[in-house]
């Protein structure tokens, strides 16, 4: 009854305003529609570079009289956003999207790509600012850096052109934007291709990828009034499902990034945003795909109430109920883990699933939204359409998108389509992307957002961190305070994933939620089993396809498709002088940690046993940037308790040793009593792979028994010939390593006694589970016991091994596991020399690793294009003088660079400037001038200070990696008061 007066108060409302109108006019793009019986094709996170040609550019008066701004007969217009002053109106344009200029072979993207324009409303000159920029790793191919496309015969070539997308306007005259510039694609194959965060000058100087860490893919930042960017984040790392995208904040420098809404309503995706008069986030939640971008709109406050923590539970059940109309049109709720405090439904009259919108009244589908964008008075600006809004038979998608643009008064939750005022109809086209064309003042109140300081590394953050450094820290308070498990699987199981089921997760079922959707637990354990934190760095895949030494492997397979390097192992227990534990404030062993690594470095956690062995892993990518220390997490994902103060633990204190992982790699070891200790090993980072590391451990401890003649235990070992891999887009791999790590279809060895008949789930095989050691039986063998926390009596196994007939009476096979029985091997009475612990944590980092193999040998690539590349470009950063309007005196030229991986090229580091320095002319080249101060800073001492006159003067720094990658940066700054913005806002 509540839901019932609500609604026919909010419609009376709508009418009322209908009446009035608005008096603003609004922006918006004026797409293609075919009829209600075919399909149109939204920009959405499964294909962002895919769109109709033919979307113009719209502006609408609020007499419904309109002008076209931008026309297209083959391009296409998406993503306006209006400037603060509303003086201009910034948008992406696909410059050919028609048929003929699609490529068929990478997700019909366009050979000529988007870029970034703006138009001034009042003069309607148009200014392009991205010229579809090409910025690839040079060291991982052989690359045309401009020509993306079609360069000369033998360069490697991305096929498609690069785009540029998501215009947003940010105080002090910046721009972020997202671009795929850096020509990777993302590690699963879902999306395509990724983008990554980037701002720049509103004229297109000073560039600065902000956000390396975005190796899924980055959508549509939008200014919060706060001064922080929320954008739309691929979560798909690790094993995580494909297809979840969440909602980050980040600072417009790149710093302190968080989840807004985390990528746990599965398997959903949130993407389109905007923040509306009341200080509400409006986020859409959609299922990919099938629904082009249309789903339902959610809100909440931007930041929780004081003294609470910013999410709900992780336990599903213990969130709020939230409003949704499944598609029976019966109106009913869910539930998801970590809901945003405040979450409401803005539009609880539809739902957010992969199926048909639901049946109205009048027994028509009341459609989904799309494109939500604030408007003064704290209304909403939506697309709507009505109809299925999803394309299967489920139970039917006609007929197909009618969008419109209609207002939400109030944001106030729409119960009914009736309480939408309609703004622009027309079963002609579809309507995208309404922007009001207002200050900014007039829907927040203020005439910009707060403007953060940019990217201070002025040495202020911690001692180990100097000016200019290249550096950054990591840290947490604790790994006791943790959230890493679902406790939404099987109970059978601890509320973990079982070892091997033929059910699929769907409905009720959260069978297996642990590592593809919540959590990411390694098997049942106590914090007391928690010993070190291992920071791994991480590695983009870039789009080799085409060209010299492509293919879709990219020169190895992994269980990550990523690759995963060791930066270092770091131990987080401390004793006092008489060897006791030392305490945090809440009574825990204190785990806090501090390490040093490069900025701009993709990295993240996997927390670890004495053995080394993986405890738990977060799944996603995590960066600092220049000069950041990153040690407010309050815990390891607690995101739903309140946080320990770093400030209080062992890790914050003057006198704590900080590992600097930029300086070699400690790893964890055992010493003669068993007891763990560190070693440190000098490469900057650590691999783990199978031909290097693990074959010749198998060869020299295992092929004795594990042959084609004996095969104890069903596996043989000795078979180095390359076998077929397990399905179509797998290559072929030694059979070792098949056996080992790619047999889910069970082609070798003991039949699982699941009804799929495959190794399912986070099983790579019999022998080993994705990332989880402690849960592998190959593991289990090399070191002599079972590891996994369970027992053999927890759980039924069968007595014959692969024959489920042999289960004990009445047993479900879902819920079978393997048992630990026989004898560490090698066996000790076999005449085989015994692992040493480096082989056997060398084989369980293996594992943990993603099972890493290289395969340049069979593919006949170079060796330094496979599994070994370093695909990560060196870090370059500018700290004096400053981007556009630079304090004075500016008496120093300082820059910084470092190398995660293979490390800097020795002579490669150039700084020059188009100004005259110390005698020298525009242009010379500086770096002998320049002396190294600490820790990858160079500094040129300018004892006079350079004039104050300067307008429009750069420093250009370089360098190159042993790889062959290079990194630019061109600093554009002014020593004049006030540079060369004017009151009018273009620029001389």
């Amino acid at each position: 009854m509540q839901r019932i007066v609500l609604a026919l108060l909010c419609l009376a409302c709508s009418f009322d305003l209908y009446a009035q109108s608005i008096d603003y006019d609004i922006v918006y793009v004026r797409q293609a529609r075919f009829g209600d019986a075919t399909n149109t094709v939204w920009p959405e996170v499964g294909h962002p570079g895919r769109i109709d040609p033919g979307a113009d550019l719209v502006l609408r008066h609020p007499d419904g009289s309109e002008e076209v701004l931008v026309d297209c007969t083959d391009c296409a217009v998406t993503d306006p956003v209006v400037g603060f002053e509303a003086e201009w109106v910034y948008y992406s344009l696909f410059h050919d999207v028609s048929e003929d200029a699609l490529n068929p072979q990478r997700n019909d993207l366009s050979v000529a790509g988007a870029d970034v324009f703006r138009i001034h409303l009042v003069s309607r000159a148009i200014e392009q600012l991205t010229f579809g920029e090409f910025t690839p790793n040079t060291g991982s191919g052989n690359w045309d850096e401009t020509d993306p496309v079609d360069p000369p015969s033998g360069h490697n070539r991305l096929g498609y052109g690069i785009l540029n997308l998501g215009p947003m306007p940010l105080p002090g005259g910046r721009l972020a934007f997202t671009s795929s510039r850096n020509g990777f694609i993302p590690t699963r194959p879902f999306t395509t291709p990724t983008m990554q965060l980037f701002v720049m000058d509103d004229d297109g100087e000073n560039v600065e990828a902000i956000a390396p860490m975005t190796l899924g893919s980055a959508l549509h930042p939008t200014i919060l009034k706060d001064g922080r960017l929320m954008f739309s984040s691929y979560e798909s790392q690790g094993l995580r499902d494909r297809r979840l995208w969440g909602v980050w904040a980040i600072q417009p420098d790149g710093r302190a990034w968080e989840p807004l809404v985390s990528a746990m309503s599965s398997p959903e995706a949130f993407h389109f945003m905007t923040q509306v008069s009341s200080g509400d986030i409006v986020v859409e939640a959609y299922y990919n795909i099938n629904n082009n971008g249309f789903g339902a709109l959610y809100a909440f406050p931007p930041s929780p109430p004081a003294g609470e923590p910013a999410f709900n539970s992780w336990d599903p059940a213990q969130n709020p109920q939230i409003d949704m109309t499944p598609s029976n049109g019966q109106p009913g709720s869910f539930t998801m883990a970590y809901t945003p405090r405040g979450y409401y439904a803005v539009t609880p009259m539809t739902h957010h699933n992969d199926d048909a919108a639901p049946l109205g009244d009048d027994g028509q589908r009341v459609g989904k939204f799309t494109h939500p964008s604030a408007a003064p008075g704290n209304d909403l600006l939506v697309v709507w359409s009505p109809g299925p809004a999803n394309d299967l038979d489920r139970p039917t998608p006609e007929p197909y998108y009618d969008a419109g643009v209609y207002l939400v008064p109030d944001t106030a939750p729409v119960w009914h389509p009736d309480q939408l005022v309609p703004l622009v109809e027309d079963e002609g086209f579809n309507a995208a992307w309404p922007r009001a064309v207002v200050p900014y003042r007039a829907i927040h109140g203020v005439d910009e957002p707060a403007e953060l300081e940019w990217l201070p590394n002025d040495g202020s953050a911690h001692p180990e961190l100097p000016e200019g450094t290249p550096h950054g820290l990591v840290g947490t308070s604790s790994l006791y305070k943790r959230e890493s498990f679902p406790h939404a699987g099987d109970e059978d199981f601890d509320g973990l994933d079982p070892f091997n089921t033929s059910q699929n997760r769907n409905g009720n079922n959260r069978r297996w939620s642990n590592w593809f959707y919540q959590g990411a637990d390694a098997g049942k354990y106590d914090n007391s089993d928690i010993w070190a934190i291992r920071i791994l760095a991480m590695e983009g895949i870039p789009d080799r396809r085409y060209g010299p030494n492509g293919g879709s492997t990219n020169g190895f397979v992994s269980h990550a498709n990523e690759r995963l390097r060791i930066l270092g192992e770091i131990p987080v227990r401390k004793f006092d002088q008489e060897g006791a534990p030392v305490l945090d404030p809440e009574g825990n062993p204190d785990t806090s940690f501090l390490a040093k690594l490069p900025a701009d470095t993709p990295f993240t956690f996997q927390t670890i046993d004495r053995n080394g062995m993986v405890l738990n892993m977060s799944q996603t990518w995590h960066q600092v940037r220049p000069g950041e220390m990153r040690a407010d997490c309050g815990g390891c994902h607690a995101h739903s308790q309140q946080p320990l103060a770093f400030e209080s633990t062992a890790a914050a204190q003057p006198g704590f040793e900080v590992p600097d992982l930029s300086d070699g790699t400690p790893l964890l070891t055992h010493d003669d009593a068993g007891e763990p200790v560190l070693e440190h090993r000098p490469e900057r980072v650590v691999d783990v792979e199978f031909l290097r590391d693990v074959r010749p451990i198998l060869q020299d401890h295992c092929v004795q028994c594990h042959n084609g003649a004996q095969n104890a235990g069903n596996l043989d070992l000795s078979e180095t010939t390359l076998v077929d891999g397990c399905s179509w887009n797998v290559p072929d791999l030694p059979g070792d390593y098949r056996r080992l790590a790619a047999d889910e279809c069970a082609d070798y060895g003991y039949a699982p006694v699941i009804s799929n008949g495959s190794w399912r789930q986070t099983n790579a095989s019999r022998y080993v589970r994705k990332f989880q050691s402690r849960r592998s039986l190959l593991a289990w063998k090399v070191f002599g016991q079972r590891l996994d926390g369970w027992t053999n009596a927890d759980h039924p196994t069968e007595s014959t091994p692969g024959d489920a007939e042999t289960l004990p009476e009445g047993t479900d096979p879902n819920e079978a596991d393997l048992d630990f029985t026989g004898t560490i091997m090698p066996p000790p009475d076999s005449g085989v020399p015994p692992l040493t612990i480096g082989e056997k944590m060398t084989i369980a980092r293996w594992i943990d690793l993603g099972a890493p193999i290289d395969l340049t040998s069979q593919l006949g690539y170079p060796p330094d294009l496979g599994w070994f590349m370093d695909t990560q470009r060196p870090v370059l950063t500018i700290a004096s003088p400053r981007p556009e309007r630079t304090p004075q005196p500016v008496d120093v030229i300082r820059v910084g660079a470092a190398d995660a991986n293979s490390g800097l090229a020795d002579g490669s580091l150039s700084i020059r400037a188009d100004f005259p320095v110390l005698g020298r002319p525009a242009g010379a080249e500086l770096v002998d001038l320049a002396v190294l101060e600490s820790d990858g800073s160079w500094a040129i001492a300018l004892p006079e200070g350079l004039p104050g006159n300067l307008v429009d003067a750069h420093v250009f720094a370089e360098v190159a990696d042993v790889q062959g990658n290079v990194t630019r940066v061109s600093r554009r700054f002014h020593t004049t008061g006030t540079g060369r913005i004017f009151s009018d806002r273009f620029r001389q």
